[in-house]
């Protein structure tokens, strides 16, 4: 089976990565809110509530907890929600990879919380199909040995602040992430009918990956069936039940992502971006951009350059 998972990893297009371990004492609370990126607290010791405003989740030394999109958030060693909970997300942003202690007392509990930021144009699909949080590891079982080494692998790294520590530290933070998903994908049932469904799909995951690799290619419907092994009905069929919309549909789809992304961080000039996304024509690529994003390829570029001078 084609690893389709790898190409849509290499389409997460990773920013940096920042570290904190958190000192809880009595009566400590800490908001985290940072919207746009992977956001992990694996528990070191003892326990913590940690609240959303759809629910609260009681974790437990071992447990690995996931944000994928930086949902807004409270941890606290208390089950009710705080009401003036301290804002720990700028030594996130930072990058201080520093203890940081809350609360007076004896240490409560510890906590590390890692924050990865992406460019998550490209990986779209993949990251709005992920739930808002979810448990990758723990609830009175050992943690994974991945977490267990690399936690420690962290703290020594931290600890000897040696040249390149902040390349290393980011390598770390995607491997988690790209971790973190692996399992949960693994635990996703062949019946849901999902996005997600398609990475567990040999036929659909092959055809995924040849889309995504060579999107210039003349990819019709009759082509990618006969890629998968399956007839055109039974092929179409398939892809309409498992991802939620017809294979041209798909495609064109992710043209216009890719073409978007080059638009915004290369000089390529259009007409190579159009011979980059499979369009005949400069002309043509204009027109099924414009139905996309509402203005043409040379004017998108110049806003969003207009927008990233500003900020």
């Amino acid at each position: 089976m084609e690893d389709f998972l790898s190409v849509v990893f290499d389409d997460l297009h990773l920013k940096g990565a920042g570290y904190v371990f958190v000192h809880g004492h009595a009566n400590w609370s800490a908001q985290v809110a940072l919207p746009g990126r992977a956001v992990f607290h694996a528990l070191l010791f003892a326990e913590v509530y940690l609240h959303t405003h759809e629910q609260t989740y009681h974790l437990r030394a071992g447990d690995l907890f996931v944000l994928p999109s930086g949902l807004a958030h409270t941890l606290s060693d208390a089950s009710q929600s705080p009401q003036t909970p301290e804002s720990i997300s700028y030594a996130l942003s930072e990058r201080r990879h520093q203890p940081y202690a809350l609360g007076k007392g004896d240490i409560s509990s510890i906590v590390l919380i890692a924050g990865s930021h992406y460019d998550t144009d490209l990986g779209q699909p993949l990251m709005s199909a992920l739930p808002s949080a979810f448990l990758v590891a723990g609830q009175d079982q050992e943690p994974p040995e991945w977490l267990r080494i690399g936690i420690l692998f962290l703290q020594q790294e931290i600890r000897e602040s040696r040249p390149g520590q902040q390349s290393i530290l980011n390598r770390l933070g995607d491997i988690w992430f790209m971790q973190c998903l692996r399992v949960y994908i693994d635990k996703i049932s062949t019946d849901d009918s999902s996005w997600l469904r398609a990475l567990k799909d040999p036929a659909l995951a092959t055809v995924l990956s040849a889309v995504h690799r060579k999107p210039e290619q003349e990819w019709t419907v009759p082509k990618m069936a006969e890629l998968a092994h399956l007839s055109r009905s039974a092929f179409a069929d398939r892809f309409q039940r498992t991802m939620g919309k017809p294979p041209q549909r798909y495609l064109n789809e992710h043209r216009m992502r890719l073409a978007a992304w080059q638009l915004r961080h290369s000089d390529q000039p259009v007409c190579r971006i159009a011979d980059m996304t499979g369009y005949a024509s400069e002309t043509a690529f204009g027109q099924a951009f414009k139905r996309a994003h509402g203005m043409a390829p040379g004017r998108y570029r110049q806003h969003i350059r207009s927008q990233c001078a500003v900020n």
